[in-house]
């Protein structure tokens, strides 16, 4: 069989979504479920009282003491729900694995394993990052409907998500956040890919382990102490003048050049990650370990 055709992946990539839309839509519905109660419990049970906030504040005073309310309670949990979801979907890959016969079915598919790869790896990185996008969206708009039913003020939570982005972190940090990002998401597809059961607990528990060994190991050889002089701060010329009259200087971090090669380095320890992946598929047998795929 031709190793990548582009009709045939197109034919079967609508053939997955369609053939695995019920699963797609129960996660929805979790995740809106999820972020709608976080939501609620974020905006009427932690923080500030709103019946204390309508003493103290009229009209677009009020909107506006709302609208950085939401902000501050929602957008941490926001931010780690997506992170979440995302890793949760790449242990989810190849959830179809643990079951016998869909797993037959899966292998005997008339298309071949590069494109079953890709197909499912866009599916747990564009689709999922699609569907936890679109279910906080829905949680908002239902948060927003219980405040106009209960008498609060008109806020949407979604929009102010993107001011954090916008007025937060340099590009160095959201750069490295991104790359950490799809580090976790490399180890969590390698897990979704080696495990045949419980997928995101196992991956969980052995990165976990994992990390606590190395710990030791670094503390007992005196590497936990290593600084790898990727970046250093320097005053901007700006102070912040506190309440008592006292003023601290404003720093900002200056990247090295060994930052951008550790990022470099980051990269291409993700692809290697995604490459064994791919290789832990194509030795994937239909009668194999109980607990893994190979």
């Amino acid at each position: 069989m031709e190793n990548f055709n582009i009709k045939r992946f197109s034919q079967a990539l609508k053939c997955h979504f369609l053939v695995s839309r019920k699963s797609w839509i129960r996660i929805f519905g979790i995740y809106t479920l999820v972020m709608f109660v976080a939501n609620l419990f974020f905006t009427r049970v932690a923080g500030w009282s709103y019946s204390k906030m309508e003493e103290l504040y009229q009209g677009e005073k009020l909107v506006t003491e709302y609208t950085h309310f939401v902000y501050t309670q929602t957008t941490g949990f926001c931010i780690i729900f997506f992170g979440f979801a995302m890793l949760f979907g790449a242990s989810y890959m190849f959830a179809q694995m643990k079951d016998t016969r869909k797993r037959s079915a899966y292998l005997l598919w008339p298309v071949s394993n590069s494109e079953k790869y890709i197909i499912s790896l866009l599916h747990s990185i564009i689709l999922m990052a699609v569907i936890t996008v679109v279910s906080i969206v829905a949680a908002d708009a239902l948060r927003v409907l219980i405040d106009a039913i209960t008498g609060r003020v008109f806020v949407w939570g979604v929009p102010l998500y993107g001011k954090y982005f916008s007025s937060g972190p340099e590009w160095q940090e959201m750069l490295m956040a991104v790359t950490w990002m799809f580090y976790f998401h490399s180890l969590y597809i390698i897990g979704g890919t080696l495990f045949r059961r419980f997928q995101f607990l196992s991956t969980s528990i052995t990165i976990a382990t994992v990390v606590i060994l190395l710990m030791i190991l670094f503390a007992q050889i005196g590497w936990d102490n290593i600084d790898f002089n990727l970046w250093y701060y320097e005053p901007t010329g700006e102070v912040y003048k506190l309440s008592d009259g006292r003023t601290i200087d404003i720093m900002r971090a200056v990247y090295n050049p060994s930052f951008y090669f550790a990022i470099l380095g980051g990269w291409l320890i993700i692809a290697a990650h995604y490459w064994a992946s791919f290789k832990l598929f194509c030795r994937i047998q239909v009668i194999n370990n109980k607990w893994l795929n190979v």
